[in-house]
């Protein structure tokens, strides 16, 4: 398995336990009153500096432990070659770009869904803004998710296994 393929799964389960959590406290008694707009924006926000920050820690923690195991399995070669081959892991190319590009689609796809399906559901659900607002932020965390495993199909089997609009065969 590539390694932008592991960083990615491992983001993504970072990013679940955090939703988890949210879901379970936002169930709880503790999570603020049902009509309490102002509350439940600064919840999510508290939510969302709370996922930036475990990304980044997740994100240096998967690549120190990806230095460490290259250097451990090349620990034969010279500084040189592993900060090279290190390098070459880390560097992103074009096929990169053109992944990216292409379950990025996905995942704004299921963004805009979100947002249609949450503004058809306040109109003719008549559901409160903090459920709405709860329905967008599920949203955005299926965005990642479909982004995500996109993505990691496509370093697995090849960035022209699949795309957008057409049947793979």
């Amino acid at each position: 398995m590539m390694f932008k393929s592991k960083k990615t799964i491992v983001g993504v389960a970072v990013a679940g336990v955090l939703f988890v959590l949210y879901v379970l406290y936002a169930l709880s008694g503790s999570a603020p009153a049902s009509g309490d707009l102002k509350g439940w924006g600064l919840l999510m926000l508290q939510f969302i500096t709370v996922c930036i920050v475990a990304e980044i820690i997740t994100h240096v923690a998967v690549h120190a432990a990806f230095a460490a195991s290259i250097a451990a399995k090349e620990k034969d070669k010279d500084k040189a070659t592993i900060k090279n081959i290190i390098r070459s892991e880390m560097t992103d190319d074009e096929m990169d770009s053109r992944i990216m590009l292409k379950s990025s689609h996905v995942g704004y796809g299921v963004v805009g869904a979100g947002f249609v399906l949450t503004l058809v559901m306040i109109v003719f659900l008549d559901v409160s803004a903090v459920l709405a607002l709860n329905i967008l932020l599920g949203m955005f965390f299926l965005s990642v998710i479909a982004d995500s495993c996109v993505s990691i199909f496509l370093y697995e089997k090849g960035e022209n296994a699949w795309t957008p609009g057409r049947d793979c065969e």
